[in-house]
This record gives structure tokens, C-alpha cells and sequence, in this order.
């Protein structure tokens, strides 16, 4: 490792060291926090590395090396050139000191340089030269040098200003090659500046100006988590491209209309819409030497070449047919599986309201249909991801990512047809320890999707990430979570009993412990009925919704101490029966938990929950404020009436323009 990212891995590692901590405390405990203060100093050495503590991503190309011994294809460099050969001398040293002469072979292509140029491109050794006789740009050069390529090559498209480092080639084709299920057919490198910043990690609509595309995690540090997340992307760009021979074959060559710029964009497209994949390669490394400041105005060329790659993709990119023959809106949910869960329960809500809204709508996973909740809608079960989206990607219709690990395959079967969306009910770093698996997480969060949340803590965190969110929070069925009109009983502490970490029952239990004694009756539910055998509670396993209402309706209390949540939707339908609750502030309860008007919500220690808890037992008066409160809030909150706004949502997004240039 060179010094420069030597240092750039110690400013990683301390970088915002105290929120880091904060934020662990809050998600995992103090326990947590003690173990990783105790192995943090491991994570600066090499046996930390290895045991994972560094903060760093596995190389999904790391048998690259071995797997070229044995696999290597013939590959044809091609290296459209203009003007003084500095720099493209430069450039074929570093590629003949990074590959192998005997299966590696450079093609130059000269735009009509000036004579003296020309001349000094005829004393290059080991290169074949093609010499334009007149200057056409970039496209239709770079097309001289492709046509040379023969049948049994892969391509590869190289700007004249860079440099290669050790191993790229062999893990672009092991990129390009070792998946053929995935059809990956054109594979791009990260670039670099030269002060080892990225230049290109991606290419990415510009949010800002969607006419435009830019270059994903531009300016960041070369080892930026989310930039080492091997992925597709809509199109790389064309400074560096490994180009499969199939792809030459059924995709042809660039489309020499343009004069500069989109041509790399546009081939991309065309490689997408022909059934391959355009994948970044991210530990395949050159250096780009285009300055940082380059000028950002644009000349009569490119600006031809913008009107026509939009006059040719505005309709394709922006203007999607998402309804059926029948004229009705086409929704698709996908899970990875219909288990009990707050989070699933959600999206069948949404599912069910939205059908009954007329829309015609379906939930895709890799599990059976749910047992436990009553889905109107049409299911469809498939063997892994893979099948899911080759048969999604043929869909015309919305189709909504619901979990960070159902984005990539939902994103990918939206580059053709559709629109993607993203349903984020939390930001789901808080669920891992793992740094790896949290950048992956991160890395699902793509400017392409259009988001939806569920409160405004996640519409913030989104936003900070770069994305714009819509949030419609869940909404509570009034007709199952309802008061009934019995006597509560006398002393009484119902709680949900999950051994999740962030819902952090510990808490709840040592609280209770501290009661005054004779301690109220200690009621738990949910699918773990293990949790309540170790208290000696009274365990309900896995109750009905009437059964949880019926619950929520004789309770003295509902007691909720998360560290975290994205919502919360158990605490308002404790709250629409009028039990009277005590919850800690878990970030997406701010919504609508307002403390001494609808909750008690002390600090997270045992000591302040305690005295919630018995202020509310003691207190006959306190209890019937809350529960008074807490039922106006949980009205606010009518399923009904939320579900105007999520209809909205979705039916403007299928009528959605983004500005394109006429």
C-alpha cells in the first residue's frame, strides 16, 4: 500500500470517531461500544485487517490472477489518439509493464494528427497504427481502431491519457467472463486523478441536471467504501471500456453521429437493450490524467451530441409505459421472503390498499405466499434472484425494491422497461456490524430509484445520502386496532418480545426489575416464546391481530425501549386502543410520540424507564391523559386516509417527465 493510502486508510479509521460512537450506543448498547473500544487499536494492524476489523471491502476479483493462467481470452487495446504522443507513449509503457505481450495486442488510432505527430507515431515499437486520412472525433475514430479487432478478441477502448496499473486487465475480463449467466458485456475500471482521487466509479444521470450524466463518487478517496462495490451501472464511461467480441458482434460499433460526448453513454444503452450487462469493476485501476478543473462549458459538438442522444433516449429513459392493457397501473412489491414482521405487514398494507384503489398490483419474492396476514394480491414465488429478475425485467410496471438486498436485482430489471423504486422503511446499516455488509447497504441507495419512506427521520437520513424521499407513514387499520371496552387490569406490563438487539428488551426487563414490589403481572408477544421462559412471563406466540388487540385492550401499559426504529407502528396501535405507553425515543417514533401528552418517553436507562413505569401504574389520571392523547394521535393516523397520499405517489410517478433537452 502506497504512503498516500496508508494515510487516507488512518483518516478513515478515525474519521468522526465520536458519532460513530454515539450512533453505536444507540443502535447496539454499551456493551458494544466496550467491545469495539477494546479491539479498535487491532483494526490499525495487519492482523486486524484480516479478521476483518479494518474498514475495507473484500475483491470479489481476487482469483482474477489464477483464473487468467488458465482462461485468458486474446484482447485488442484500442487507443484513439490526437495530437503530441507524449502522453500515448506513456500510456502503451504501462500497458506492455501491466500484461502480456503474447495475448495483448495495441492498436492506435490517429485522427489526421499534424504531420510531425504522425511521424513520431511511426517510431512506436510493438503497435499497429492506423492513420486517419481526415479528423471525424472521437466515435468514428475510436471505430477505426474497433474494426481491427478480430474474431477471436475481446476489446478494450482506452483514452490516450492514462495510465494502467498491476492486475486491471486481468480483472476486467475475469469481470467481463467468469459470470456468463450474467452477461456481463461491457466491464469498466475505477479511474483515477492523479493524486489517487476517484475520477470515475460510474457513470450516473446528474440529479441536479438529468440531461447531463456524471461520474459516480467523484472527488472521493480511491478506497471510499461505495465505490468498491462491484455493480452495474446504466453505462461507464467511454475513457476506459473492456468490450466483449459478442458484444462487437451484436451491438456493432459506436455511433459516429456523435461528435463528443454521449457516444459512451449511448453504447452503453444500446449493449443494455441488446440482453448485457454494463458492470464497474471497481479493483480495476488506471489513472485518468484529465485535470480535476477541467472546464465545465460546452462547445457547438458536445451540445449536438446532447440533442441527439436525447432526441434518440428521452422517450426510452423518461417516459415508461407502467399500465396494463387494461389501462390500469402495474405495481410490483419484492421481498426476500413473507415472514411476520412489522416491515412486511407494511407492504401488504400497501398492496391491499392500492388494489383496492384499482391498481393492479402483485408481491414477487423467494418465499412462499404469507400464512398470517390476509394479501388480496396475486403472489409469485421464485427460486432465487436471478430467475426473479430475468421475469421482472420484461414487466411494464413500477416495481419496488423493499429491502437493501432486493434493490440491486429491482434496479437492474428497471434499466430497460419500467420505473424502479425504492421503499426504505429504515436505513439498514443499523442491522449489521459488519462494515462490508453496511456499505453494501449503502451502496444499494442508486440516484436512478425514486424513493419512498415512512417518517421523516428516514427522509432525512435519505436526503443526506443524496436522495429525495417521499414519506407516507404506515397506517393503522382502525378496524383491527380499536378500543373494546373491557376493564383493564389492575397492574399489568405488555411488551413485544424480540431478541433483536435494537429493539433492546434488556432494557425493558431490567426496568421491570426495579419496580416496587409486588411487581405487575409481565405480559409478552411475539414468535420467541424462549424470552418469556427465561422470565417466567406470560408469553403470547404469535397472536393474531384480534388476539394483539385484545392484548393492547386489557394492559395497564405498553412499555416499548428500542434503540432504534425506522417507525415504530406497534406504539400507535397500543396508542388507537388507548392503553397508555412508555417508549424511549427510537428516531422514527418522533413522528408522532410526544412526551407527557401521548407517552411517557424517558432517557434509555433502566432508572428512568422504571420511573415512567410506575408514574403510569401509580397514577390513575396520568394514564387516562396518555391514553386520551395517544387516541387522538393514532386517529391522525387513519389507514384511510394515508392512503390518498401513497396512491399519489405512485400514480404520479407513472406520469412523471423528467426535463430532457427537445
Amino acid at each position: 500500500m502506497s504512503r498516500h493510502a496508508q494515510i487516507r486508510r488512518l483518516r478513515q479509521t478515525f474519521a468522526g470517531l465520536p458519532e460513530r460512537a454515539r450512533l453505536t450506543w444507540e443502535y447496539h448498547g454499551p456493551k458494544e461500544v466496550a467491545r469495539r473500544a477494546v479491539t479498535f487499536p487491532l483494526r490499525l494492524t495487519p492482523w486486524g485487517a484480516r479478521r476483518g476489523m479494518a474498514p475495507r471491502m473484500s475483491d470479489p476479483t481476487a482469483g482474477a490472477y489464477q483464473w487468467y493462467r488458465r482462461s485468458a481470452r486474446p484482447v485488442c487495446v484500442v487507443i484513439p489518439h490526437y495530437g503530441p504522443t507524449a502522453l500515448v507513449e506513456q500510456a502503451i509503457r504501462s500497458i506492455r509493464k501491466t500484461t502480456d505481450k503474447r495475448l495483448v495486442r495495441i492498436v492506435v488510432a490517429d485522427d489526421h494528427s499534424p504531420p510531425e505527430h504522425r511521424a513520431a507515431l511511426l517510431r512506436l515499437r510493438d503497435v499497429h497504427v492506423i492513420f486517419g486520412e481526415r479528423q471525424v472525433g472521437f466515435a468514428a475514430n475510436a471505430n477505426r481502431g474497433l474494426r481491427e479487432v478480430r474474431p477471436d478478441e475481446d476489446a478494450v477502448l482506452l483514452n490516450s491519457d492514462v495510465i494502467a496499473h498491476a492486475g486491471w486487465l486481468e480483472r476486467l475480463q475475469y469481470t467481463a467472463r467468469r459470470w456468463p449467466r450474467q452477461r456481463n458485456g461491457i466491464v469498466g475500471p475505477k479511474l483515477l486523478y492523479e493524486d489517487g482521487t476517484i475520477q470515475s466509479a460510474g457513470t450516473i444521470r446528474n440529479p441536479g441536471a438529468p440531461e447531463w450524466f456524471d461520474h459516480a463518487h467523484r472527488f472521493k478517496p480511491e478506497d471510499h467504501p461505495q465505490a468498491n462495490v462491484m455493480q452495474p451501472y446504466l453505462a461507464m464511461t467511454g475513457a476506459a471500456l473492456y468490450i466483449r467480441r459478442d458484444v462487437l458482434d451484436e451491438v456493432g460499433l459506436l455511433d459516429e453521429g456523435y461528435g463528443m460526448a454521449y457516444e459512451d453513454v449511448d453504447y452503453c444503452l444500446r449493449a443494455w437493450e441488446a440482453g448485457f450487462r454494463v458492470v464497474f469493476s471497481p479493483f480495476a485501476t488506471l489513472t485518468h490524467l484529465e485535470s480535476r478543473t477541467r472546464g465545465t462549458e460546452q462547445g457547438e459538438r458536445e451540445l449536438a451530441s446532447q440533442r441527439r442522444f436525447w432526441a434518440r433516449w428521452g422517450t426510452w429513459l423518461d417516459e415508461r409505459r407502467v399500465h396494463g392493457d387494461d389501462g390500469r397501473l402495474r405495481i410490483i412489491y419484492v421481498t426476500e421472503d413473507t415472514g411476520i414482521g412489522g416491515g412486511h405487514r407494511v407492504i401488504y398494507q400497501h398492496l391491499n390498499g392500492l388494489a383496492a384503489r384499482g391498481h393492479d398490483c402483485e408481491l414477487w419474492t423467494l418465499a412462499p405466499p404469507p400464512d398470517w396476514f390476509d394479501l388480496h394480491v396475486p403472489t409469485r414465488t421464485f427460486s432465487d434472484y436471478l430467475a426473479l429478475r430475468d421475469a421482472l425485467r420484461d414487466e411494464d410496471a413500477i416495481k419496488v425494491a423493499t429491502w437493501w438486498a432486493t434493490a440491486p436485482w429491482v434496479w437492474e430489471a428497471s434499466v430497460t422497461r419500467g420505473i424502479g423504486a425504492y421503499f426504505v422503511q429504515d436505513i439498514e446499516t443499523s442491522y449489521y456490524e459488519n462494515a462490508e455488509r453496511q456499505t453494501e447497504v449503502l451502496a444499494s441507495y442508486r440516484p436512478e430509484f425514486r424513493y419512498l419512506t415512512t417518517s421523516q427521520w428516514v427522509q432525512e437520513r435519505l436526503r443526506g445520502l443524496g436522495h429525495q424521499a417521499v414519506a407516507v407513514p404506515p397506517g393503522l387499520d382502525l378496524d383491527r386496532f380499536y378500543p373494546l371496552g373491557r376493564e383493564r387490569h389492575g397492574a399489568a406490563v405488555l411488551t413485544l418480545g424480540r431478541s433483536n438487539p435494537l429493539k433492546n428488551l434488556p432494557l425493558t426487563l431490567e426496568a421491570y426489575d426495579r419496580l416496587r414490589e409486588p411487581r405487575p403481572a409481565l405480559w409478552l408477544f411475539g414468535i420467541e416464546p424462549e424470552l418469556g421462559a427465561e422470565r417466567g412471563a406470560a408469553y403470547h406466540v404469535a397472536p393474531s391481530d384480534a388476539e394483539v388487540n385484545e392484548l393492547l385492550n386489557t394492559c395497564t401499559v405498553f412499555v416499548q425501549t428500542s434503540r432504534h426504529e425506522g417507525f415504530c407502528l406497534p406504539i400507535l396501535e397500543a396508542m388507537s386502543t388507548g392503553a397508555a405507553v412508555v417508549c424511549t425515543d427510537a428516531h422514527g417514533n418522533r413522528d408522532f410520540c410526544r412526551d407527557g401528552e401521548n407517552c411517557l418517553m424517558p432517557e434509555p436507562t433502566p432508572q428512568a424507564v422504571a420511573a415512567a413505569l410506575q408514574r403510569v401504574l401509580d397514577d390513575p389520571e396520568l394514564r387516562a391523559r396518555l391514553a386520551a392523547g395517544g387516541q387522538e394521535t393514532a386517529l391522525r393516523y387513519d389507514w384511510q386516509r394515508l392512503l390518498d397520499d401513497l396512491a399519489v405517489f405512485f400514480e404520479r410517478l407513472a406520469g412523471e417527465r423528467s426535463a430532457v433537452v427537445a
